[in-house]
């Protein structure tokens, strides 16, 4: 499975492709709150479009963006360095205070627990047994990573955490820090801004695209006016698209999205695409693409 954009919380990943699949074709689409860039991806890789924007209103998810999907070679793939407990904090206050690099958005996103941007990503107890297993994984040289590996396995059998080397197979996931995979096709994506919803000129895009924060979820980095944006989705006289789990237009679509609450658990639920227009409208638009088996489902 590919992954597209950056991890992040309420990323639409695990169903970006089925989002593009149900949008119809056109020349120029908006994805007006492109967050981790999922959705955007999945828009550019597609043959459906000519031009691909993407815009957020997190100046630090735009930044870090940027430097994986357009300004490349910012960051590095191959031998990070661990984002600690104090990078991470202070990675915060450098983009909260507006003076940031793209760095802090990899630490902010990439090192935060459940992507979340907010909270560090390990405890206090097995945060220093993750820094070094991190270190052993990608440390620059075969020299340093055999010597981190030699502290690690130290460190936990000092800590009674293994009593066979064997065991180190099931700490293998870094979670957070996947690798982002480079792809291609991405030379339809026109440029990123970072602009409120209510600030874009619409008249230049065939299409939109909408990914607010859904109602009744956790709280992001700022508030959002439901009625406001309800108001100004309805005026749009192009095709829109809306990605929420209930809203007052007309749905299209309908997709399963599971997430992992914890080692042990997770849960899953129904994302709806809803539609500015009729569905007779939004029939015409999707021709021959048109799936029949989605408007049933919706209208369960």
């Amino acid at each position: 499975m590919i992954q597209y954009g950056i991890p992040y919380m309420g990323s639409k990943n695990a169903i970006a492709e089925n989002i593009v699949n149900a949008l119809p074709p056109g020349g120029k689409i908006l994805d007006a709150c492109c967050v981790g860039g999922a959705v955007l991806m999945a828009l550019a890789m597609s043959l459906k479009y000519d031009k691909v924007v993407g815009n957020d209103l997190n100046s630090a998810t735009i930044k870090l963006l940027d430097a994986v999907l357009i300004n490349k070679g910012q960051i590095e793939y191959e031998h990070p360095e661990p984002c600690s407990r104090n990078d991470f904090y202070l990675s915060l206050q450098k983009i909260e205070n507006g003076n940031f690099s793209v760095q802090d958005c990899v630490h902010k996103f990439c090192g935060s627990f459940g992507n979340s941007g907010k909270n560090y990503l390990y405890g206090n107890e097995i945060e220093e047994y993750k820094i070094l297993a991190e270190k052993m994984l990608a440390a620059r040289t075969l020299a340093e990573r055999r010597r981190y590996f030699g502290k690690f396995v130290k460190l936990c059998r000092s800590g009674g955490l293994i009593n066979d080397v064997q065991q180190l197979k099931r700490l293998q996931e870094l979670e957070g820090l996947e690798r982002l995979e480079r792809l291609e096709r991405l030379e339809r994506l026109e440029r990123l801004d970072c602009k409120s919803l209510f600030d874009i000129d619409y008249s230049e895009f065939d299409i939109v695209y909408f990914d607010i924060p859904y109602k009744g979820t956790a709280k992001y980095d700022f508030e959002f006016d439901y009625g406001r944006f309800y108001d100004l989705f309805s005026s749009l006289k192009i095709p829109a698209f809306l990605s929420e789990y209930d809203a007052p237009f007309e749905c299209v679509s309908e997709f399963e999205k599971t997430q992992l609450l914890g080692m042990n658990s997770k849960s899953t639920t129904k994302e709806k695409l809803f539609f500015n227009g009729s569905r007779e409208q939004y029939k015409e638009l999707m021709g021959a693409n048109y799936d029949q088996k989605a408007e049933q489902t919706c209208l369960l």
